[in-house]
């Protein structure tokens, strides 16, 4: 395996190991007029990389993600265990967002994974009606490592990584 191989399978690694570790997600979504809002949920991530969270339909975002059907995921390392703040390990990902009805199977399984990640408050909160499961369904986005360590991850599950630009940062002349 060649150098360049080397780093992309470390950065797959690393991108795992971010997925893994972090329970909740910024999301940045858009109402119908363009107003962006950005917020977060607890997430479950499903094998195939799909993004799973349960929404108060009370919440801005909940009405954002119905309408526009789009969102943007950030997943960010926590500050406490971050080596540098300028430079701590996030990924972030495009995503159609559709709603999971409740009695379909995808619902079940979706509920199943947030309630193994986070506990007994989602066996609690599954029972409320004003709350919904969403997928959202990532198509391509952006890891960062550290500095000069930024990755475009793309494909299936974001099964597919490759290097972005060229040279890293560049100081001033």
């Amino acid at each position: 395996m060649n150098k360049e191989s080397e780093e992309l399978a470390g950065a797959q690694d690393e991108l795992r190991k971010l997925l893994d570790r972090v329970r909740s997600c910024m999301l940045a979504t858009v109402s119908n007029t363009g107003s962006p809002l950005s917020s977060y949920a607890p997430v479950w991530i499903n094998e195939k990389g799909e993004f799973y969270v349960y929404v108060s339909a009370m919440a801005k975002h909940y009405g954002h993600l119905k309408k526009s059907g789009v969102a943007s995921v950030a997943l960010i390392e926590d500050e406490t265990h971050a080596e540098e703040l300028f430079a701590r390990k996030r990924v972030t990902v495009n995503c159609s967002a559709e709603l999971i009805e409740r009695g379909d199977e995808e619902w079940a399984l979706g509920m199943a994974g947030l309630e193994k990640r986070h506990g007994s408050i989602v066996g609690y909160l599954k029972d409320l009606v004003d709350f919904d499961l969403f997928r959202l369904r990532p198509s391509e986005g952006r890891l960062v490592l550290g500095f000069g360590k930024a990755y475009r991850i793309f494909g299936d599950g974001l099964s597919e990584i490759g290097f972005l630009g060229a040279g890293g940062h560049r100081k001033k002349s």
